[in-house]
């Protein structure tokens, strides 16, 4: 039986919009899953990216579903404390909030299996429906902004660091110093006007 390629294989975890949390810190690492059930060992940088994932589930900066308990009476119940859905692994992490997580990292960190936008040129039917048009409702805004001032602007399209520093700048008028998810809003933004003009070419100006 043929090898699968890792990177083939990202491509239908690209379907999903939940993952498991060991799952997740696998892919992170660029590992298959199935490779890191196989081992009995777990790398520092493994177990540093699993604490810091379990961190952002119980400050509820991640959200997830609980995959429940099906009772007696053949319903099934949720609601059970988070320690214990992290150590009987019973809940799965939403995909499009943990790429929101590592888009508000202080570092670079962008893996494939969340970021590669080569793979996702065609999002089927149902899925990623809110965070698309979020996009490209972010794009419409950066653009008009642009088109009412030039410091906005870089040539004919909008900046998108410019506008991402002003947001800031309003945030933490606003909200004070904690205003991390706002500090990569500028990549938020250049990744929102590269969804609009791939679907509507030189509309950014």
């Amino acid at each position: 039986m043929p090898t699968p390629n890792p990177s083939n294989c990202l491509r239908y975890w690209d379907l999903a919009d939940h993952i498991q949390l060991t799952d997740a810190v696998a892919l992170w690492c660029g590992v298959e899953p199935a490779e890191l059930a196989t081992l009995d060992f777990e790398t520092q940088c493994m177990s540093a990216k699993r604490a810091a994932l379990v961190t952002a589930l119980r400050e509820d900066r991640l959200e997830y579903e609980d995959l429940g308990i099906v009772t007696g009476h053949g319903k099934v119940y949720k609601g059970t404390p988070i320690d214990e859905l992290l150590e009987k692994n019973r809940l799965i992490i939403d995909k499009a909030s943990l790429r929101r997580w590592f888009e508000q990292l202080p570092f670079e960190d962008r893996p494939p299996f969340l970021f590669d936008e080569s793979r996702q040129t065609v999002i089927p039917d149902g899925s990623g429906v809110a965070e698309m048009n979020s996009l490209k409702g972010l794009a419409i805004m950066a653009t008009l902004l642009a088109r009412g001032s030039m410091k906005y602007q870089s040539g004919d399209k909008p900046n998108a660091e410019a506008i991402g520093r002003a947001v800031q700048d309003e945030a933490e008028k606003l909200f004070g110093d904690d205003v991390r998810g706002f500090r990569a809003f500028n990549k938020k933004i250049g990744e929102a006007l590269k969804v609009f003009n791939r679907e509507l070419p030189g509309q950014c100006k």
